[in-house]
């Protein structure tokens, strides 16, 4: 060994390291351990990458822990609130007597009648359209209505006083203390309508909202035979009296199926529907990003282990114990650890602070954000956890490192023994209880044993699809170098990537997996934004009327002054589907209720937005059912159907079955001769269940329109059909789409900041992979200075080697991608499919810079500071 080889850190090193040999874990820092801290930071791209690395996965992790732990006790503080009571009715049609007698033996100040319907609102010339909420003296039974004045509710709220809110007053540009028209009646707006504790957080929302007395309702002459008012009624009492009349209701209820019963323990709250869906996506995509971390760890540490054999070795020659150096590694890391925690949470606050507002869709507008100390907890665990686990296996180096490695500059010599040959038990054990505790963390994260199974086995099969790619990719290029028509330049750059310890296949994985998740979620979005926004049709229909009565059309045509389409709508409960009751249908998971109330249609052509997919007769909607009395009246007769695919799946019904309706008390059987599908072009309507119309041209309907307009016209003609017809609700289709734009474009955001994370992650792997193969990377370098090779083909072997397999690896990322966005787009949003070249192009040329810079800066910082030393030794 040469004396240029014993570093200024090994000097440092002497005999009192010997102390060390009995210390326990907590012992005092031996000066080999203060010799290794600072060789830790005088190389101070390991801390830096370690710091990083970790900080970004704490920080992201502890982030979206935080919120989902304000989410949860935001709703566990406030569920009665958010429900509005200790027991619940709800109906879309107006109470029965004897349920109506039944709450009645309640006082009134424990009970709260709820009344809501949309409609417009005018004041001067301005139009509007509001989520009316009419309510009696007792509401809210829990949690506190907040206006502006501070004043009670009940003082602002009279039979000709209402209060609204801050979005009714700027789109109508009123004040407080003006008047508005309301259906046949007009009101004045007494106070502005700041928290209500019931209010539902809801992706979409039109104009704003109103609340009046009950009393109130009936000057505006829009309840009457509306079919779309949802009625609700909300008791609060002691439990014995709740649950005495749980009892009494639930036995009569049997008799009125259209009225739902609940309470706060079954009835599952916007708020935490809404947001623990998106949230949960979003932690996984997290977890991901830790399990990525702790890869680019290990490869730090195994990194910087493998620079510190020389100075281990001397330590050990000097008379320390394997075990007081390993104390000293895991001490360091244990620190850093607890560094990266803390910038974590600064880390945290801040992400907290900017995604606040891009958090308004999934989170009630009332709850305070802040680093939760559960969280916080948690991190440090998880932070600790990694640390140690992960550096354990990295030391695993030290075992075989000998003092005679100061001679021959190698460690000790490793076993030879295939893997099946070692002591096989522990190893076993080991991995084992490592894949227990995964999926013990991802169970309790996501808050099911069965899910928590099923993400573990996912992530292991995807893994294990990606990673064989990569040894499959890997070895036909290993094929390929043999070739004699590849340069030598090439041949070295793909030997090297078959290195041991270059981890090619693993920074394949990395690299692939995050590429894929970002072109997945870009593919689904630009077909999303092409379909609905970019190529939205110039003739689709921009204006919807709703609760329009037949003898309305001739005057509806001419204020228009455009083509109007009219769609009846027959509101009925399904009976049977198939002979099953829909309580009892196994409905799949995310498709629509089969117990609540459906809008039946009729007509005899297939809507342009329609297209049909199977049937009796060819492309014909219904076929005459046989064999049936003709002499029977044709509402006791089976009558030809035509459902929609999605209405078929959720019922789990097909061609030739039978759907009973029950219309009002009358049964209509209907018989499936058709199954039609749907292109989504926007806005537009559609229902589940078409027959024929001299079936139901005659049954109690409703009806809706559609036309296209100019844009511009829109709110002087939703003035002109308020002031003519003020129980006919028009909604401006140019809303919705920009409604649909903006939730697109606030979850794309989210999901790609998360993603983000995750590539560079990813890059933090080939950084830690590079560093872990430095030292041979470096005699290999200076062999081939020897040789001849210039600095230039060191800084080409090097591009070659990080393009190849980063560019190979994004390309089969981006295929795969694209392949499952098309199957999503297609299959599952039945859209059709747009490929977004531009973004693809560009996010190539960006990873290609970025490939292309960290090989020119590796060379440069690593290779080039110490080949020459390198080259000079050899000699």
């Amino acid at each position: 060994m040469t004396k240029a080889t014993i570093t200024e850190n090994d000097t440092a090193i002497n005999n009192k390291t010997a102390n060390a040999k009995s210390g326990g874990f907590f012992s005092s820092r031996t000066l080999g351990a203060q010799a290794l801290s600072r060789s830790w930071w005088r190389r101070w791209v390991y801390p830096l990458l370690f710091l990083l690395t970790l900080m970004l996965s704490l920080a992201t992790y502890l982030t979206l822990d935080s919120i989902q732990q304000s989410v949860n006790t935001y709703v566990n503080d406030n569920q009665l609130a958010l429900v509005g009571g200790d027991l619940i009715l709800e109906s879309n049609q107006d109470w029965p007597e004897e349920v109506l007698a039944q709450v009645q033996t309640l006082p009134d100040s424990q009970t709260v009648y709820d009344y809501q319907f949309n409609a417009m609102l005018v004041a001067a010339d301005q139009t509007l359209l509001a989520r009316i909420k009419g309510v009696t003296a007792a509401y809210p039974l829990y949690g506190e209505v907040e206006l502006a004045s501070g004043k009670p509710l009940s003082e602002q709220l009279s039979a000709t006083n209402v209060v609204v809110a801050p979005e009714v007053l700027r789109s109508l540009n009123v004040s407080i203390g003006d008047s508005i028209n309301i259906g046949e009646g007009t009101f004045t707006i007494s106070d502005e309508l700041v928290r209500e504790p019931d209010r539902p957080l809801t992706a979409f929302g039109f104009g704003g909202r109103v609340m009046m007395q009950q009393d109130a309702l009936e000057s505006t002459d829009l309840i009457g035979q509306r079919s779309r008012v949802s009625y609700q009624i909300e008791m609060a009492g002691t439990p014995e009296v709740i649950a005495t009349q749980r009892e009494q209701l639930t036995q009569m209820l049997v008799n009125y199926p259209d009225i739902e019963m609940s309470d706060p323990t079954s009835e599952e709250t916007s708020v935490s529907r809404i947001s623990d869906n998106v949230l949960m996506f979003l932690k996984l995509l997290v977890i991901a990003v830790l399990l990525l971390s702790a890869v680019a760890m290990y490869g730090v540490i195994t990194a910087f282990v493998t620079k510190q054999q020389s100075n281990d070795a001397i330590r050990m020659a000097l008379g320390e114990t394997n075990r007081s150096i390993k104390r000293s590694y895991y001490w360091l890391l244990l620190i850093m650890s607890v560094l990266a925690c803390v910038a974590a949470v600064s880390l945290s606050l801040v992400l907290l602070k900017i995604g606040q507002p891009y958090l308004t869709a999934i989170l009630p507008s009332d709850l305070g954000l802040a680093i939760n100390p559960v969280s916080i907890f948690k991190t440090i665990v998880i932070a600790l956890v990694m640390t140690l686990l992960i550096t354990h296996r990295s030391l695993r180096a030290l075992d075989g490192t000998k003092p005679a490695a100061l001679l021959n500059q190698s460690t000790g010599k490793s076993s030879k023994r295939l893997p099946w040959q070692q002591r096989a038990p522990l190893p076993l054990l080991r991995y084992s209880l490592l894949f227990i505790g995964l999926y013990a963390f991802l169970a309790y994260e996501v808050k099911s044993l069965a899910l928590g199974a099923q993400i573990l086995v996912g992530l292991i099969v995807f893994i294990a699809i990606f990673w064989a790619l990569a040894r499959g990719w890997l070895w036909l290029l290993a094929r390929v170098a043999t070739g004699k028509k590849i340069s030598w330049m090439q041949r070295i750059a793909i030997h090297n990537l078959a290195r041991k310890g270059n981890q090619s296949a693993l920074f394949f994985v990395t690299l692939s997996l995050s590429v894929a998740v970002l072109t997945l979620i870009t593919s689904i979005n630009h077909s999303i934004n092409e379909q609905f926004i970019n190529a939205y049709p110039e003739d689709a229909p921009n204006l919807f009327l709703l609760d329009v009565q037949t003898d309305q059309h001739d005057k509806i045509d001419s204020i228009l002054k455009t083509p109007v389409t009219y769609y009846p709508v027959i509101r009925a409960r399904i009976g049977t589907a198939n002979g099953v009751e829909p309580k009892d249908i196994d409905a799949p998971e995310g498709e629509d209720d089969p117990t609540r109330v459906f809008n039946l249609s009729y007509s005899d052509t297939v809507m342009d937005t329609e297209f049909i997919t199977e049937s009796l007769t060819d492309d014909a909607l219904y076929t005459p059912i046989e064999n049936q009395d003709a002499s029977a009246s044709p509402i006791s007769q089976v009558q030809p159907l035509s459902i929609l695919d999605t209405a078929a799946e959720m019922l789990n019904v097909g061609m030739g079955d039978q759907i009973s309706f029950n219309i009002q008390g009358i049964e209509l059987v209907g018989e499936i001769t058709s199954i039609r599908s749907r292109f989504e072009r926007g806005p537009s309507p559609f229902f589940y269940f078409l027959f024929e119309p001299e079936i139901l041209a005659s049954a109690p309907q409703i009806q809706f329109a559609t036309a296209h307009v100019s844009a511009d016209d829109i709110p002087e003609l939703q003035g002109d059909l308020v002031r003519e017809f003020p129980a006919v609700t028009s909604i401006d289709g140019t809303i919705i789409a920009e409604q649909v734009q903006g939730l697109v474009a606030q979850m794309s955001r989210l999901v790609y900041i998360f993603t983000l994370l995750a590539l560079l992650t990813g890059i933090m792997v080939l950084i830690s992979s590079l560093l872990s193969t430095s030292q041979d990377r470096m005699k290999e370098s200076a062999s081939f200075r020897l040789l001849g090779m210039q600095k230039r083909d060191l800084y080409m072997l090097n591009i070659l080697e990080l393009g190849v397999l980063g560019i190979s690896a994004a390309t089969f990322a981006v295929i795969i991608a694209t392949g499952g966005a098309w199957l999503a787009v297609t299959q599952w949003f039945n859209l059709r499919f747009s490929v977004p070249w531009a973004n693809l192009g560009l996010g190539g040329l960006a990873l290609v810079a970025l490939l292309f810079a960290i090989a020119i800066i590796y060379v440069k910082l690593v290779i080039g500071r110490g080949i020459m030393a390198r080259v000079r030794a050899m000699v």
